[in-house]
C-alpha cells in the first residue's frame, strides 16, 4: 500500500493533515502521522500506531478520525495540555 494522505477538519479552525503508513515487514503494524492546522497555520505534528488492524481498518479509522474519541483527546492533551 501507498501511504494514505487525508485531509480533514477537526474543530471549528482546526483540521488535520494525516497521513497512514503501513509496515510490510510487520503485517497489521500502521503508523498515523498527525499535522495539525489553525487557520491554516501549522501548530504542531503527533502520531499514532495501529497494532492489529487490517488494512481497511486502519483506513476507516483515519477517514473517521474526527469521530474516534480516543485520538480527539490525544488530539485536545497534545494542544492544550492535560486538564483535570
Amino acid at each position: 500500500m501507498d501511504n494514505l494522505n487525508y485531509m480533514t477538519p477537526l474543530d471549528g479552525e482546526l483540521s488535520a493533515f494525516i497521513s497512514l503508513q503501513s509496515r510490510e515487514l510487520n503485517a497489521g503494524y500502521w503508523l498515523i502521522n498527525v499535522k495539525l492546522f489553525y487557520e491554516g497555520k501549522e501548530v504542531g505534528t503527533t502520531s499514532f500506531t495501529l497494532q492489529g488492524y487490517n488494512q481497511e481498518e486502519a483506513e476507516n479509522i483515519v477517514k473517521n478520525f474526527k469521530e474516534n474519541a480516543y485520538l480527539m483527546k490525544e488530539i485536545d492533551d497534545f494542544l492544550w495540555g492535560e486538564s483535570d
